[in-house]
């Protein structure tokens, strides 16, 4: 029974995690005129949170114990709930620090059935909690004490869930041959990378406008896209194949992204085929990383998103006239793999 529930209460997790984060980062925007600070406390939480992610995963592969850096992750979560409004910037710094242990550990228990669908699942509640936090926020819903009896709640209800320590890896060749469409070769990833570069660069900025514009009937439809896309997307790529599913959905999304920004169905239509996308992509670099689940989280997880993090701050003009920027990822992404690893990926 208690094997039952574990992706959906670590899924809710994730949900609460980035809520959290949307709510502190939607509130020194609401209170603060100092749009250098806002941008400071935005880069810090993006490259902690998302950056952090690779070496939280190299260091939970070596030491296992997944349960107890879960419960630390929201231990930190609670002290920053505690002290926001007293010292934001530290709040800041142990939120980053929380939403990367929560991803790896969290993203690679729920990745441990060799499945698209359960990372689908986990991964879903993320940016509609991310979206309501910085909409409750600017709101000025008072949710600090709401926040801290959440993560208390959630901290004693985790030590009866009976998440596993330790996250086995697998092997390519321990993948059943009747799985379809598992390998993901030069080629595939060269693509597929230009066109989530593509995809993103447009959703972000897009997205990024719509806070500036206060549009949040827009933002709340795009949350709920994100969040069907990905658990309808893990449910298809299991059927059809992670690598066939990754490349329909990324060249759908792309075209519907970049030229129909002001269609709002159209749109969200974009938005939910790239979220779609993403159960069979972390699923496809897991394999990818020799089945080494905390890794291909982390690169899937954080490596993507801290893209857009970058991208919002670099001028779009730069990044349509630009190619350096997909060649740069993708010379990252080689490096992040490794030495041994990197000879499996281009075989």
């Amino acid at each position: 029974m208690k094997s039952k529930i574990i992706i959906p209460f670590l899924a809710l997790g994730h949900g609460i995690n980035d809520l959290l984060a949307g709510y502190f980062l939607g509130c020194l925007a609401a209170g603060s005129g100092d749009i250098t600070r806002i941008g400071l406390s935005l880069l810090l939480y993006n490259l902690l949170a998302f950056g952090g992610q690779y070496p939280v995963a190299i260091w939970l592969e070596r030491i296992g114990q997944h349960q107890k850096m879960i419960s630390g992750a929201f231990l930190l979560n609670l002290g920053a709930a505690i002290l926001f409004f007293s010292i934001p910037s530290l709040a800041v710094v142990m939120a980053g620090i929380a939403s990367a242990i929560y991803h790896v550990a969290g993203g690679s228990v729920c990745a441990s059935r060799d499945k698209a669908l359960p990372i689908g699942l986990f991964a879903a509640p993320g940016v509609a909690g991310l979206i309501a936090g910085g909409y409750l926020a600017w709101e000025q819903y008072q949710l600090q004490w709401p926040l801290v009896s959440i993560c208390i709640l959630f901290i004693v209800v985790i030590q009866f869930i009976g998440i596993p320590n330790m996250v086995a890896s697998q092997s390519s060749r321990d993948q059943p041959v009747t799985s379809p469409g598992i390998h993901l070769d030069k080629h595939d990833l060269i693509m597929i990378l230009l066109l989530l570069v593509i995809s993103l660069r447009s959703a972000v900025w897009n997205i990024f406008q719509l806070l500036h514009d206060q549009q949040y009937d827009w933002l709340l439809a795009i949350a709920l896209a994100a969040f069907a896309g990905k658990i309808l997307g893990g449910w298809l790529a299991d059927r059809v194949g992670w690598k066939t599913y990754t490349w329909l959905s990324m060249t759908a999304a792309a075209p519907l992204i970049h030229f129909f920004r002001n269609e709002l169905l159209l749109f969200c239509i974009g938005i939910g085929l790239l979220q779609s996308g993403i159960p069979a992509t972390t699923a496809l670099l897991i394999r990818s990383v020799n089945g080494k689940k905390e890794r291909g989280i982390a690169l899937s997880f954080g490596a993507a998103i801290i893209l857009g993090a970058l991208i919002m701050v670099i001028p779009q003009a730069v990044l349509s006239a630009s190619l350096l920027l997909p060649v740069g990822l993708l010379a990252g992404m080689f490096l992040l793999f490794g030495v041994t690893d990197r000879k499996k990926l281009l075989h």
